[in-house]
C-alpha cells in the first residue's frame, strides 16, 4: 500500500507509549481488531487520526509522514531529528524515527550531532528564532559564552553557556532558519 508508513507510525508510537493495542482501541473508541488492522495496513484510519495522536500522545503529523525521504536515503549527511521530546528524555538515535540532511561540515564537527525541531525549544533570548532546526553537539564540551540546549523544569531552553553543566544537553552548532 502506498500510505504504509502511516501504519508503521501507529504501531511504533504505540510499542513506544508502552500501549497494548487493546489499551489504544479504549482510548480511540474502536476495537482491538481494529488497531490492528491500521497496523497490517488493511484500513485506513484516517477518520481516527486525531483520536490516536492524542492517545499516543504526539503531534498528528508524526503519524502522517515518512521518516526518511526516498530522495534522501542514499545521502551521507542524515543526522537523527527530533520532532518531539523522547519518552526517555535521552536524545538519542534509537529514539527516533526521522532524519534531516546537514551540511557537511556539520557532521565533520561531530558525527553524533542531532537535530532538533526549535518548536521544542523556549527561549527568551532575542537572537534565538523559533522556526527551523538547531544542530546539537553532545560531543564537543561548550565555552564560556557559547550556545546551549538544557533541561529546565522538564523543558528545553536554548541559551548562554554560564559554564554550568546542570541540565545541559549539548553545544548548539548552528541554527537553520526557515521563511
Amino acid at each position: 500500500m502506498e500510505y504504509s508508513y502511516i501504519a508503521e507510525n501507529i504501531k511504533r508510537y504505540r510499542e513506544r507509549a508502552n500501549m497494548t493495542q487493546q489499551q489504544l482501541a479504549d482510548k480511540v473508541g474502536v476495537s482491538w481488531e481494529m488497531i490492528s488492522r491500521y497496523e497490517r495496513e488493511e484500513s485506513l484510519p484516517y477518520k481516527k487520526l486525531d483520536e490516536i495522536s492524542k492517545a499516543l500522545n504526539v503531534p498528528k503529523s508524526l503519524l502522517l509522514e515518512k521518516h526518511v525521504p526516498d530522495k534522501y536515503s542514499g545521502m551521507d549527511y542524515k543526522i537523527p531529528l527530533f520532532l518531539h521530546i523522547p519518552l526517555s528524555n535521552k536524545f538519542n538515535s534509537n529514539q527516533t524515527n526521522y532524519y534531516y540532511v546537514c551540511p557537511e561540515w556539520i557532521l565533520k564537527r561531530d558525527k553524533e550531532c542531532i537535530a532538533i525541531d526549535t518548536s521544542l525549544i523556549d527561549s527568551s533570548e532575542e537572537n534565538f528564532k523559533m522556526n527551523g532546526v538547531i544542530y546539537v553537539s553532545k560531543q564537543i564540551k561548550p565555552q564560556r559564552n557559547d550556545w546551549v540546549v538544557a533541561r529546565e523544569n522538564g523543558r528545553l531552553v536554548a541559551k548562554i553557556y554560564n559554564g554550568d553543566n546542570r541540565g545541559a544537553l549539548g553545544k548548539i552548532l548552528a541554527q537553520e532558519i526557515r521563511y
